[in-house]
C-alpha cells in the first residue's frame, strides 16, 4: 500500500513537473509575443510619420520624398525600409520590417520574430478645411511668386456687384464677426461645394486691424517671402474661391466655394474706401480634408489612407 502511494506521487508529481514547464513556455511566449505587438506599434508609427514627413515633397520632387522618408523611418528605428512613389506622383509608401530576439520564447523552440509595417500617405487639394479667411477670391490662372491685390477698393469694378468687396459672412454678419475671421480664421468647416453669403461694406478698419495682428504675429527671421516661408506663418490667409464666369445678377449674395487657395499677405494699405490687401500666391500644404481628385489651386492636403 505505501508502495502504491509512493508510486502515485511520484507520477503526480512528474505531471506537475511537465505541467509547469508547459505552462512557464506558454507564459514565455506570450510575454515575447506582447514585445513583438509592442515593436509592430512603434515600427506602424515609424512608418506613418516617414509617409507623411516625405509626401510633403510630391508631387514635384519624388525622389527627395523617398529620400526623407527614408530617414524618417531610420531615425524612429525601422530597418529594412522601402519606399515607392506611385506613378503619378500623389502617394507615397513606406514599408519597414525589424527582427526581435525573443527572451524567454526559447523554450518553446522560438528564438526570433519579425515586426512588419506599412503605411501609405496620399496628398490630394484641399476640398474641407478650417481657418479660412472670410474674403472670396475669384478663380483665375494666378502666378506664384508675383504680386495681386487680394481686397477689392472701392471705386474697382467687383464681380460681386455694387458695394461688395470680397467680404464673406461666415458665422454670422457684421464687422467685428468679420475682422475675428480674418484674424483668427474661420473656426468652422468649409468645404468645395458649400454655398456661402457675401457681406456688403467696405471693412476698411476692420481689415486693417485683422492684418496688422498677422503682420505682427510673424517674428521669422529672416522674414518670410514666397519662395521661403514657414508653412505656419500668420500672415498665410486660406482663401475661399469661386468661378467668376458663374455669377448671375446684379447683386451677388453668395458664392459657392470650388477650391482653397494659400495667399502670404505682404501688406495692407489705404485707409478710408482705399483699403487694399497685397500678397502673393503660393503653394503649401495645410491640415485639412485633401482629395486627389480636387482640382490643384496650390492648396493641398495630405492624409494617410492606409
Amino acid at each position: 500500500m505505501d508502495l502504491f502511494w509512493r508510486d502515485e506521487k511520484g507520477g503526480a508529481l512528474v505531471l506537475v513537473a511537465i505541467n509547469m514547464v508547459v505552462l512557464l513556455g506558454f507564459v514565455a511566449l506570450v510575454i515575447d509575443l506582447g514585445l513583438l505587438a509592442a515593436a509592430r506599434h512603434k515600427l506602424l508609427n515609424a512608418v506613418d510619420a516617414a509617409a507623411l514627413a516625405g509626401v510633403r515633397e510630391l508631387p514635384f520632387n519624388p525622389d527627395r520624398a523617398r529620400i526623407v522618408a527614408a530617414e524618417y523611418a531610420s531615425l524612429n528605428g525601422a530597418e529594412s525600409i522601402e519606399t515607392e512613389v506611385s506613378p503619378d506622383n500623389t502617394s507615397l509608401t513606406v514599408k519597414a520590417r525589424k527582427e526581435l530576439s525573443y527572451f524567454l520564447a526559447p523554450v518553446l523552440g522560438f528564438h526570433r520574430g519579425e515586426a512588419k509595417a506599412q503605411a501609405i500617405a496620399r496628398i490630394g487639394g484641399i476640398k474641407a478645411v478650417k481657418k479660412a479667411a472670410p474674403l472670396a477670391v475669384p478663380w483665375q490662372d494666378y502666378q506664384l511668386g508675383v504680386k495681386y491685390t487680394l481686397k477689392q477698393a472701392a471705386g474697382q469694378e467687383s464681380p460681386l456687384g455694387p458695394g461688395n468687396y470680397s467680404a464673406l459672412s461666415l458665422g454670422g454678419t457684421g464687422a467685428s464677426q468679420y475682422e475675428d475671421n480674418l484674424k483668427y480664421g474661420y473656426p468652422g468647416w468649409l468645404k468645395v461645394g458649400d454655398e456661402v453669403p457675401t457681406e456688403t461694406g467696405n471693412m476698411s478698419h476692420p481689415t486693417r486691424r485683422a492684418i496688422e495682428y498677422r503682420l505682427a504675429l510673424c517674428q521669422h527671421s529672416p522674414p518670410c517671402t514666397p519662395q521661403h516661408f514657414e508653412p505656419d506663418c500668420p500672415r498665410i490667409l486660406i482663401v475661399p474661391l469661386y468661378n467668376p464666369s458663374t455669377l448671375e445678377g446684379h447683386q451677388i449674395s453668395s458664392i459657392t466655394i470650388i477650391g482653397f487657395a494659400a495667399f502670404l499677405v505682404e501688406q495692407v494699405r489705404g485707409e478710408g474706401n482705399e483699403n487694399y490687401i497685397e500678397g502673393y500666391f503660393i503653394r503649401t500644404i495645410v491640415a485639412g480634408e485633401a482629395d486627389p481628385q480636387q482640382p490643384d489651386y496650390g492648396l493641398e492636403g495630405i492624409k494617410l489612407v492606409k
